[in-house]
C-alpha cells in the first residue's frame, strides 16, 4: 500500500520557522520507508494541509498518515484538524487519511528537555 506521511506543524508568521519542519522531514525521509513525506502547516505558512493532501492524492497515495507536531491536546487537535481531515476525506474517498496522536507528555520529550537543561547548566 502506497503510504504518505504529512508532518503537520502549527505554522508561524515567521517564514524561517519552517526550517525546523524541513529538517524533521529530512530526518523522517532518511530513516523511514515511506513513498512520500511532506510537511504542512495548519496556519500562516504554505503548503497547508489541504494542499499537501491534494498532492498526496495526485501521487497515488492509498494511505496518508497525518502526524501532528503538537504537544497539547488543544482545540486544534480536538476540533480544527479533524474538521479539515473530514472535509478532505470526502474529496478523496479512495485515499485513507489517518490522524496520528499528538506528541503529548512523552518520555522522549522529557529527555530532550533534560538535555537542553544540561546544555546550559
Amino acid at each position: 500500500m502506497k503510504t504518505g506521511i504529512i508532518l503537520l506543524s502549527h505554522g508561524s508568521r515567521l517564514p524561517e520557522a519552517q526550517i525546523t519542519l524541513r529538517q524533521i522531514k529530512e530526518q523522517i525521509i532518511q530513516s523511514g520507508n515511506y513513498e512520500l513525506v511532506e510537511g504542512a502547516s495548519l496556519q500562516f505558512n504554505q503548503p497547508d494541509l489541504p494542499t499537501v493532501l491534494c498532492a498526496m492524492a495526485r501521487c497515488g497515495m492509498q494511505r496518508v498518515v497525518v502526524v501532528p507536531i503538537f504537544i497539547y491536546q488543544g482545540m486544534h487537535m480536538k476540533r480544527d484538524i479533524p474538521a479539515v481531515l473530514a472535509a478532505e476525506q470526502s474529496r478523496y474517498p479512495e485515499m485513507e487519511i489517518v490522524l496520528a496522536k499528538n506528541i503529548g507528555a512523552d518520555r522522549k520529550l522529557a529527555e530532550i528537555i533534560m538535555d537542553r537543561i544540561q546544555e546550559v547548566s
